[in-house]
């Protein structure tokens, strides 16, 4: 008998040192994650720190805003899509991966009817499809009720969550494998908040997908994720599971943005911030872009870019210091113990 192991299943998207520019400027400057069937992925950061423009990469519109591809990798359910023209995009946006823009107001067609935008992308897909179960189906997947009032309303007769529901039916409506969603959560209240959150992690265990959530929602990320990438000018600064980097994070700058966050601040006292400001594409030279804002800078941070190493918890970390820092901490919890 044989001791060989079943060889696990390929990730469904891997991004692999991805680099890309508009113009000359330098928006990614190195990011690389992957995400497996079923499993979730957050990518955290502030404004400008390059999530959005990942997201761009992986579905093919970067040309819209005059972006490339100048390195790295993009692989897609195991073929590459590095490089691909806009036509064979096309059959991937509606086919394999589908995306949940973060403005389901100025994503839907506000002269379109809710059963009439649906049934459109049904029948794109399928046209030998029974367009009315389809419609109902796949309101009911997003915990909508398929009825006549719902069918027959305008975007902006519906609620932000309803509406955010929607933008989730009209994304499962191509069957993909790939699902990504950015700043899903934006501009709605806690508890729809909550709701949706709840939905996408449903969802995702449901239909076996792969998820990718991009936020600046911390907590959106640690309520959803199985992994974190936390980005920074452009790079996946700190990468693993995400309880081990909300939990115990190994870059300076994971450790700032979790500080910052107000469930962490007692009633009362001043919420911490990160001091300082991203630097901007053009701006970003030779050494740890996060320098300026560090409080554990050292001059070699200055003259060196960081490479991602592995530490403890398997992580990547992208720190000149991440090896001591991560023994000093281990360290830490041995004598604690």
């Amino acid at each position: 008998m044989s001791d060989a192991q079943p060889t696990p299943p390929a990730p469904v998207l891997v991004v692999d040192g991805l680099h890309v520019r508009i113009g000359e400027a330098a928006v990614l400057r190195g990011v690389s994650f992957e995400v497996h069937a079923g499993e979730a992925v957050g990518l955290v950061g502030e404004t400008g720190s390059g999530k959005t423009m990942t997201v761009r990469a992986v579905t093919g519109l970067l040309s819209p805003i005059g972006g490339r591809v100048t390195g790295g990798t993009i692989t897609i359910a195991g073929e590459d899509a590095t490089d691909l023209s806009a036509k064979a995009w096309r059959r991937w946006q509606g086919r394999t991966l589908a995306l949940v823009p973060q403005s389901s107001m100025s994503s839907l067609s506000p002269l379109r009817r809710v059963r009439g935008q649906l049934a459109e992308t049904v029948r794109r897909v399928d046209r030998a499809s029974d367009l009315d179960a389809e419609v109902a189906a796949l309101l009911e997947a997003v915990r909508l009720p398929a009825t006549k009032d719902l069918l027959e309303s305008y975007p902006h007769e519906l609620s932000g969550g309803m509406r955010q529901r929607v933008m989730i039916a009209l994304a499962l409506a191509v069957k993909p494998r790939l699902l990504i969603a950015d700043e899903p959560t934006t501009a709605v209240d806690v508890a729809i908040r909550s709701s949706i959150l709840g939905l996408f992690d449903e969802l995702r265990k449901e239909r076996d997908l792969a998820l990718v959530m991009v936020s600046h929602d911390i907590g959106a990320i640690a309520s959803v994720t199985d992994k974190t990438v936390v980005m920074y000018a452009g790079r996946s600064v700190e990468s693993g599971p995400t309880e081990a980097v909300l939990g115990d994070p190994r870059h300076p700058y994971s450790e700032a943005l979790l500080a910052a966050m107000p469930q962490r601040t007692e009633p009362g006292e001043p919420l911490p911030v990160v001091p300082g400001q991203a630097p901007r594409p053009e701006d970003v030279a030779i050494g740890c872009a996060f320098a300026d804002r560090c409080p554990v800078v050292v001059d070699a941070c200055r003259a060196e870019t960081p490479a991602s190493v592995a530490v403890r918890g398997a992580r990547r970390v992208a720190c000149l210091l991440a090896r001591q820092r991560d023994l000093e901490a281990h360290d830490e919890i041995e004598v604690n113990a």
